[in-house]
């Protein structure tokens, strides 16, 4: 993700989590399903993911934040709180109060 290689020097003020989708129920299945559908040579081009994968095999957290599809973000403050949601925009909201922080 390139908004996480720009922003380095802020990685303690913030921390991308994709969730996995209940397609699978082990991390040997989603390995193999990541390099089955090529994301990680093509999208990635070969590097291993920056941010953690959580897997969701029950789907009680994409229940619990009503994800319809992928890609799909939220901004959390480190109070847990849901500060905005969507599916473009949120890098230069999360940029912006990044900055903030400056």
């Amino acid at each position: 993700m390139k908004f996480y290689e720009e922003h380095k020097a802020d990685r303690d003020k913030f921390e991308i989590l994709a969730f996995h989708d209940n397609s699978v129920k082990t991390l040997a299945e989603m390995d193999q399903q990541l390099e089955t559908k090529n994301i990680i040579k093509g999208r990635w081009g070969g590097k291993p993911l920056p941010f953690p994968i959580l897997l969701d095999a029950t789907d009680k957290t994409l229940k619990a934040f009503r994800i319809q599809g992928f890609p799909t973000m939220y901004l959390i403050d480190p109070k847990g709180n849901v500060v905005q949601m969507g599916h473009h925009g949120l890098e230069e909201v999360l940029a912006a109060k990044l900055k903030e922080k400056k």
